[in-house]
C-alpha cells in the first residue's frame, strides 16, 4: 500500500494536469510511479525532463533499459526492475539478455562493459579506476555517453529510493526472479 498521497489522473490540478496529459498521450496511462511522484509537478517535471533528454542523446534505449536494470537490480526495486524489464523487452533486449544484465554480465560485449562500469558506480563507496574508465571507452563509450550514463544513473537512483519509500503498487508484469 502507498505511503505517501497518490494524485489520480482525475484530481491532478495545474503543472502536474499538464505533466500527466502528455504521459497519457504518450504511454496511454499514468503509472503509479508518476501518480506518487505527482505529489511535486517540479519532481514529476525533472524526471520527465530527464527522460526525454536521454531519449535525444547518444545511448541506444537498450543501453539505458540496461543501465536502469543494473542499478534497480542493485537497490532491489520491484517495480523499477518490472518497469524496465518490460521496457528493456521494447528496446530489444530478449528476456535472457534482461536476466543476464541483472546478474551483472551480457551478451552483448559492448553493453557487458556498460554493465560492469555501471556496476562499479552505483555504491556511494564506489571510485572509478583509470582501468574502470579505460574499460568502457575501450568497448566504443565516448565521453558524451559515459556523461549519459552517469545521468542515467542518477535518475534511476531517484525512482528507486522514491519506489522505496512510497512502496508504489506494482502496475507492470512483475520481473522474474533470479
Amino acid at each position: 500500500m502507498p505511503r505517501l498521497n497518490v494524485v489520480k489522473p482525475e484530481q491532478a490540478a495545474g503543472p502536474t494536469k499538464a505533466l500527466y496529459d502528455a504521459i497519457e498521450r504518450a504511454v496511454g496511462g499514468v503509472p503509479n510511479i508518476y501518480q506518487g511522484i505527482g505529489n511535486s509537478a517540479a519532481a514529476l517535471g525533472a524526471v520527465l525532463h530527464v527522460d526525454h533528454a536521454l531519449k535525444s542523446g547518444r545511448l541506444s534505449a537498450a543501453e539505458i533499459e540496461a543501465i536502469k536494470l543494473v542499478v534497480s537490480e542493485s537497490y532491489g526495486c520491484d517495480y523499477c526492475l518490472a518497469a524496465h524489464s518490460l521496457l528493456g523487452k521494447k528496446a530489444g533486449l530478449a528476456d535472457a539478455e534482461l536476466v543476464a544484465i541483472r546478474r551483472g554480465a551480457s551478451g552483448h560485449p559492448r553493453i557487458g562493459a556498460l554493465v560492469n562500469f555501471v556496476r562499479g558506480l552505483i555504491h556511494p563507496q564506489a571510485r572509478v579506476s583509470d582501468e574502470d574508465l579505460r574499460a568502457v571507452q575501450a568497448a566504443g563509450y565516448d565521453d558524451a555517453q559515459i556523461a549519459e550514463s552517469l545521468l542515467t544513473i542518477a535518475q534511476t537512483v531517484f525512482t528507486n529510493l522514491f519506489n522505496r519509500v512510497h512502496r508504489t503498487p506494482l502496475d507492470f508484469p512483475a520481473a522474474p526472479s533470479l
